[in-house]
């Protein structure tokens, strides 16, 4: 089995270990906990996050609450964006009322809102392994944006613990996380 084919049946693994985790909620919450409070000793003021799909953790009220701590956070959504290089990501801001539109995939994004460039990324992840590298949905997205981006941002995996794997096999286009927060740890 090839490493395209190899990563693709690992993904799948992973999503339907996910989709199934038998005490979702509170992983669910341990996972939104430890986000929480990892956001009030970092010194940011603009994180941009995910709208939750496929089982991933839903950050949302966490970040609304952070930004209702202090007028000077922003929140921000990413967003699928045509370039001359492809499909790409940007990120649009984002507070807890701000209307939404189905954008690609049907995902939710901001019907408004302004471009930005946040200093923390808070990334899902459907799968990790102990050097911190982060196995997604096979769109790179998020690698050719933190390739991209100058200066570079903050980036902070969000997963479950239970899909930590001990090697992603990264490959050259793969990008190193800063940091992983999870429902037991911290890497």
């Amino acid at each position: 089995m090839d490493k395209k084919a190899e990563r693709k049946l690992q993904r799948a693994q992973l999503l339907d270990l996910r989709e199934s985790l038998a005490d979702r909620t509170k992983r669910e919450i341990a996972v939104q906990r430890r986000v929480a409070d990892w956001l009030r000793q970092a010194d940011v003021h603009s994180v941009g996050f995910y709208y939750p799909v496929r089982g991933e953790p839903d950050l949302r009220s966490v970040v609304a609450q952070w930004l209702s701590r202090d007028a000077r956070r922003i929140g921000a959504l990413p967003v699928i964006s045509a370039s001359a290089d492809g499909p790409g990501l940007e990120y649009h801001g984002w507070t807890a009322d701000s209307p939404m539109q189905a954008g690609v995939s049907g995902i939710p994004v901001p019907a408004h809102g302004r471009v930005l460039q946040p200093e923390c990324l808070l990334i899902p992840c459907v799968g990790f392994d102990h050097k911190r590298f982060r196995l997604g949905y096979g769109g790179g997205y998020f690698d050719r944006l933190l390739a991209r981006v100058v200066p570079w941002p903050l980036a902070v995996g969000i997963a479950f613990e239970s899909t930590r794997v001990e090697s992603i096999d990264p490959q050259p286009h793969d990008v190193q996380l800063d940091v992983i927060i999870t429902d037991v740890a911290q890497y």
